[in-house]
């Protein structure tokens, strides 16, 4: 029989508490430098920023304002940034979290000795959640370390065999001596009768006798009762070895009989997803190659205002997003990163939205990458000029964006449909596309998968900087383009 540790429930708490005292220390510790190293950051920031804005604020050009602020609100830090006038009025205000409670750093914008604007910086505070996140492999090893102690106090804390031998001595010497002594007390009556039936009887010579017989007969019967107490210590010692050995043979057996069951379960779940993978569609089997990419454009259009909208009014719009879809593609290309990607068809919006359609020229050739740079770079940019159409109280509409091979286009169509919001970007790639976009884009599944298309998409979550810069690029380059 194995022994636990003494308290080791207590153990085990002292050690919780152990751990939840490291995390909230780790937490509080990297919380402040985070803050330093943001408000060292931001300041530089708005210093450079200050410099930039001084001529068009002097105008009053927003779009340049609006392409300016709008490289340092792609920073993760900057939760977003206002630029007012000399009256105090706001002409331009960006960033993705306008009301996120963070700290906010004002400067004025000077020309020479005139004041000309101010510009408010707000800096995004870092949840707990982001920095566990971060320090998952910390946080992580902290709590396998703490209950690799407590296993290990519970194997080392525990009794030896040797401590339970001296404790079971210990434990029959005292109920021995509680025996002698009952069996003392006995005899002492019984002395005491004898003696008191003497005096009230002198001529009996019996009595003598008869207390020396108790006495002899008390100590026999004391013998007796330890010899019991050893023989049955004995035999159930040699009980317990027999169980221990029943006990073995009987785990022996039903080891045996779980792993027959675990090899039947493993055949079946075999033969189970050999079924499945036979039935599965072909469009979804990993190994296809991915030689043309489509990029589907979709207008987010909840309120259905553009089946409201007069013809006169939509298709200059159309025209609109149409130019600057190809602008984006020309710069995209350019980029040396897409080399012997090609344009396969020509995009035109209509009420449907617009379908880019990007083909490899060269097995080198990355054109999953080229369609999801051109989902975001497009993205970028017409949140550019939504802002704008909005100040200009114009009609505009943001957009959605889905990214698949030519076997799973429809199939995005529904998903943009069901799955998409404002902004969003959807991947539905084979494993030979999403291999191009490592290292360059981050993607998370979509949560609460209700068929398997849904469960094989992703949503774009973030980009690294150099993808981030060159998509930065492509977009003021198009803007300048067009301001051209």
């Amino acid at each position: 029989m194995t022994y636990l540790a003494p308290r080791q429930g207590l153990f085990a708490i002292i050690i919780l508490i152990s751990f939840f005292i490291q995390t909230t220390l780790l937490l509080i510790s990297t919380n402040q430098q985070l803050d330093e190293l943001k408000m060292q950051t931001g300041e530089r920031m708005l210093v450079q920023l200050i410099d930039e804005v001084k001529l068009p604020l002097l105008s009053k050009d927003k779009v340049s304002l609006s392409v300016l602020t709008g490289r340092y609100t792609s920073e993760n830090t900057v939760a977003s940034l206002t630029v007012k006038d000399i009256d105090d009025q706001v002409l331009i205000q960006t960033g993705e979290a306008q009301l996120l409670e963070g700290k906010t750093m004002s400067r004025q914008v000077i020309m020479g000795d005139t004041v000309i604007g101010t510009v408010n910086m707000t800096l995004r505070d870092t949840g707990n959640g982001e920095i566990i996140a971060s320090q998952w492999i910390f946080i992580l090893g902290s709590f396998i370390t703490h209950l690799l102690i407590w296993l290990l106090y519970g194997y080392v804390a525990r009794p030896t065999r040797e401590q339970l031998a001296a404790l079971s001595r210990d434990v029959q010497d005292y109920l021995i001596t509680q025996n002698q002594g009952q069996g003392r007390g006995r005899v002492a009556l019984q002395r005491q009768d004898s003696e008191s039936s003497e005096e009230t009887r002198p001529g009996d010579g019996l009595s003598i006798h008869q207390a020396l017989g108790n006495y002899i007969k008390t100590q026999q019967e004391g013998a007796e009762e330890s010899d019991p107490k050893a023989k049955h210590s004995e035999q159930t010692a040699a009980d317990n070895t027999g169980d221990s050995q029943r006990d073995i043979l009987t785990k022996i057996d039903d080891n045996a009989a779980g792993k027959t069951e675990s090899e039947a379960a493993d055949v079946a779940n075999t033969e189970t997803r050999a079924a499945t993978t036979e039935a599965k569609p072909q469009s979804l089997m990993a190994n296809r190659p991915i030689e043309v990419a489509t990029v589907k454009i979709r207008f987010y259009d909840p309120n259905s205002l553009l089946s409201a909208l007069a013809f006169e009014k939509s298709e200059p719009y159309f025209a609109l997003c149409t130019q600057l879809l190809q602008r984006t593609i020309d710069e995209l290309i350019k980029q040396p990163i897409l080399f012997g990607i090609k344009l396969n068809n020509k995009p035109v919006f209509d009420e449907n939205g617009a379908t880019v359609e990007f083909l490899a020229t060269t097995s080198h050739s990355r054109a999953g990458l080229a369609a999801i740079m051109l989902a975001k770079a497009y993205v970028m940019l017409n949140e550019v000029t939504y802002i704008k159409h909005r100040e200009l109280q114009r009609f505009a509409l943001q957009v959605v964006a889905g990214v698949s091979d030519q076997a799973t286009s429809e199939k995005m169509e529904q998903l943009l449909i069901n799955n998409a919001r404002a902004g969003d970007i959807l991947a539905l790639l084979p494993v030979e596309g999403i291999k191009q976009l490592r290292g360059y884009i981050q993607l998370n599944s979509l949560k609460n998968p209700t068929t398997v298309y849904e469960r094989d998409c992703a949503s774009l979550e973030g980009v690294n900087d150099s993808m981030m810069q060159r998509l930065i690029d492509v977009r003021d380059a198009v803007l300048l383009s067009a301001l051209n």
